[in-house]
């Protein structure tokens, strides 16, 4: 515990250097406005600026890829909450409730409330790391095929929580999201699935692609039906032909 609570010290003075700050402030900016374009993946991002950290300091260079990825994290739900359209996959479930506060005139609070919520759980997410990442990684590698198995379970029974006004609904979406999950190829047996001759589907589909584009989708179709039920309508036909 000693050795750990110094080494956080160390690296606490490391990250008062004024050049880290500034440049730790410009990769979380640089990270937010990756984040909030949907398409762009925090790990994306951190893919494509990784040459930049080539020539810093390697705690320097951490911290960079750091803010790029915790920015990118919190940028996702800029344009979840605003357009209906999570930037990540982990705002999601921001576009859920977020949207339906810009829809009430309330968009400032619900990115106050993102911004918080992302501080707090990027804080308290950094504190469990330094102290309980060697515990979690023996309990990781104790986890074999009935752990896998119930974790799954546990994450299908997620659905009942998120579509609890239908959960016929939350039921349809999740066999849909299983059927689209087995589409590629087997990691057992090597067996291509449904990849129709596709070697882009080798992988199987891209997560943030499907989010994106089926809350995109949805929005496409709400303003289209609000379109069309705008159109001038004909009066009601009372008279006789004759």
């Amino acid at each position: 515990m000693l050795e750990t609570l110094s080494l956080m010290g160390m690296g606490f003075i490391h990250a008062m250097n004024p050049l880290t700050l500034v440049l730790m402030i410009g990769a979380t900016a640089l990270g937010i406005t990756i984040g909030c374009l949907p398409g762009l993946s925090a790990a994306m991002g951190v893919a494509l600026l990784l040459p930049v950290t080539f020539g810093m300091d390697q705690a320097t260079g951490l911290i960079v890829l750091g803010g790029i990825y915790c920015g990118a994290i919190f940028g996702g739900s800029i344009s979840a909450i605003l357009i209906h359209t999570p930037g990540t996959p982990a705002s999601a479930a921001t576009a859920i409730e977020g949207y339906e506060l810009t829809k009430k005139g309330l968009a400032a609070k619900a990115l106050a409330v993102a911004c918080f919520a992302s501080f707090c759980g990027g804080l308290l997410s950094c504190i469990s790391l330094y102290f309980f990442s060697p515990f979690l990684a023996e309990l990781a590698m104790k986890f074999k095929s009935p752990e896998y198995f119930w974790l799954s379970i546990f994450g299908l029974t997620v659905i009942a929580g998120v579509s609890s006004k239908s959960l016929l609904k939350g039921f349809i979406s999740g066999i849909l999201g299983l059927l689209i999950s087995t589409i590629g190829m087997d990691p057992m047996e090597g067996v291509e699935r449904f990849m129709m001759g596709s070697t882009t589907l080798y992988n199987g589909v891209n997560v943030t692609c499907a989010l994106i584009g089926l809350f995109s989708m949805s929005q496409v179709l709400i303003l289209a039906e609000k379109a069309i039920k705008k159109r001038a309508k004909a009066a009601k036909f009372t008279g006789t032909f004759f």
